[in-house]
């Protein structure tokens, strides 16, 4: 733990997934809070998507973090501020696109009771 999911609207045709997702690891790993191989992140680029009722042209980065219950308030509001940085400084996209990017970030809470693992 801690899990990054990341969803991304299919018009951000200039988002380099490997590098996001590169600066998203490292972010966390250099909050000290966890050992690099601990951290699991993936990306989806979502091919059907509508935002509001599609009179206008934007796209959406939407990363969602699952975190082990036993997390204070102020380590999660730290991670959800340091991953939106992240996604604010867009140095993920390849270039410029001429509208507008929502970016979000969800932090959830797993019971840690609820969560099962293994290394084989």
């Amino acid at each position: 733990m801690p899990h990054i999911i990341a969803n991304y609207s299919a018009n951000l045709t200039n988002l380099d997934q490997q590098k996001l997702l590169k600066q998203v690891n490292a972010a966390l790993y250099e909050t000290a809070l966890f050992s690099a191989n601990d951290i699991k992140s993936r990306i989806f680029k979502d091919e059907v998507f509508l935002i509001g009722l599609g009179e206008t042209q934007e796209a959406y980065i939407h990363l969602k973090l699952y975190l082990l219950s036993g997390r204070t308030e102020q380590q999660k509001k730290t991670l959800g501020d340091t991953l939106l940085a992240i996604l604010e400084q867009k140095s993920y996209m390849k270039a410029e696109i001429g509208y507008p990017i929502q970016l979000c970030v969800e932090v959830i809470d797993m019971p840690r009771e609820h969560y099962f693992k293994s290394t084989a």
